[in-house]
């Protein structure tokens, strides 16, 4: 059991820590160096205990369930506590060989009333990002960043040059900005990718929850009615994934609905409609797909993730170097050698087959200097080569392979840096 002992708030109202105890079968779970706090831009000290509480139960919350082991809280939002079972019951559905036991047990319910009509939504400069914003974009949302997601918190570096992004993008101007820094990703130990049979436990389960409810107590300050949080899959690729429309929109408190946006459209749907958006009204902007470590420039242009970016961006007869990549006629070549080379998902797969009908259906494409060569290249790819390379990978997949070596990456971190010496 975990009881939720004290909400603190530190740096001059901004930030919110979580004094906690734990049963003694949960301390295996708890990062003891690095306990789950936020920290906000403004004030929060108003804020009612019932809403601050929000981060810390949507993040402990899950493991609770997949682990066996109940949350205690003095108070918590009516809505928020309802919602947190009926969050439940959909992972129940989508995770059907677990038996999800912990709950959620609160001394008071607390009917909250939110005061305001903004809409928000979570911003990550990303293909799914851009095409919800471009579909709200009259709603004129606030735009909402979170440190400590995608970007290390230590990764002070990456996080200033995407802040400048963010400011300095033309199309985001009107826009008010807002910046979240939480360690989401590092509360807890590696125990809690063991729950799942598969590791991935930020994309498969928390990520949805995690981000959606850390805007909680921001939200009432800033008066937030709507939040947005933009689909990364569509209905056709069926895989256990932390935000669908079932998971995320249950998530609610004190009148605060959310709104899983563009599940409808496929991956390729939404650079068709950033490209076509871009040429309509004439404003260029950048695309931020990537946070590779080996990124230089805006992106890396250089990992399967940039690829498949570029190649929609190509098939809409657009040139990628005007959407923050760095590319020309070789990319073909680099885009056979990254998938020859790198691993293979579900996601990925259905991604790869998109781009092949998108090709397939392509009148034009964009050329960097050969038509004809670029085009025979691109042949390949309606061919289905690409395909029959990721059909190969996801067949000859193990995951007890992948899962054996987290564990001995995180059990023993010292043999990994002597494995390193050893190869480099």
């Amino acid at each position: 059991m975990i009881t939720l002992d004290k909400i603190l708030i530190a740096d001059n109202g901004t930030r919110i820590d979580y004094a906690f105890t734990t049963s003694p079968d949960i301390n295996k779970f708890v990062n003891q160096k690095d306990n789950l706090f936020i920290k906000y831009l403004e004030n929060i000290t108003h804020v009612p205990k019932s809403i601050l509480a929000i981060p810390f139960i949507s993040n402990w919350l899950p493991i609770a369930w997949f682990a066996g082991f109940d949350i205690v809280v003095d108070e918590i939002d009516s809505e928020f506590y309802t919602s947190m079972k009926d969050l439940k019951d959909e992972f129940a559905k989508q995770f059907p060989d677990y038996n999800l036991k912990g709950n959620l047990k609160a001394k008071t319910l607390v009917e909250n009333k939110c005061i305001g009509k903004k809409t928000a939504m979570l911003f990550s400069g990303g293909v799914d990002a851009y095409a919800t914003y471009i579909r709200i974009k009259h709603k004129e949302p606030e735009l909402v960043t979170i440190l400590g997601a995608d970007i290390e918190i230590e990764d002070t570096e990456q996080w200033g040059r995407f802040k400048s992004f963010i400011e300095n993008e033309e199309l985001l101007a009107k826009n008010q900005k807002q910046y979240i820094t939480t360690n989401v990703r590092s509360f807890y130990t590696y125990q809690v990718e063991l729950l799942l049979k598969d590791i991935g436990w930020w994309g498969k389960v928390q990520h949805g929850l995690s981000l959606i409810g850390s805007l909680a107590p921001l939200g009432f300050n800033r008066g937030y009615e709507n939040i947005y949080i933009a689909s990364s899959y569509t209905k056709e690729i069926q895989i256990a994934w932390g935000s669908t429309p079932k998971t995320d929109e249950t998530i609610r408190w004190c009148g605060t609905k959310v709104f899983h946006d563009g599940y409808e459209l496929k991956r390729q749907d939404k650079v068709d409609l950033i490209a076509e958006f871009a040429k309509t009204n004439k404003v260029p902007f950048r695309l931020r797909v990537c946070y590779s470590e080996l990124r230089t420039d805006f992106n890396c242009s250089n990992c399967e993730k940039c690829f498949r970016t570029i190649l929609g961006i190509l098939l809409n007869n657009e040139d990628p170097n005007d959407y923050g990549f760095v590319v020309d006629e070789s990319v073909y070549d680099k885009i056979f050698s990254t998938i020859n080379h790198g691993g293979a998902s579900k996601g990925m797969q259905y991604f790869w087959l998109e781009l092949k009908d998108k090709a397939d259906k392509a009148n034009s494409f964009f050329v960097f200097k050969d038509k004809e060569l670029e085009g025979a290249k691109l042949e390949k790819i309606k061919n289905g080569e690409l395909n029959a390379i990721i059909e190969t990978k996801l067949k000859n997949k193990t995951g007890i392979l992948a899962k054996g070596r987290f564990i001995i990456r995180n059990k023993f971190p010292w043999l990994r840096k002597i494995y390193r010496k050893i190869k480099y």
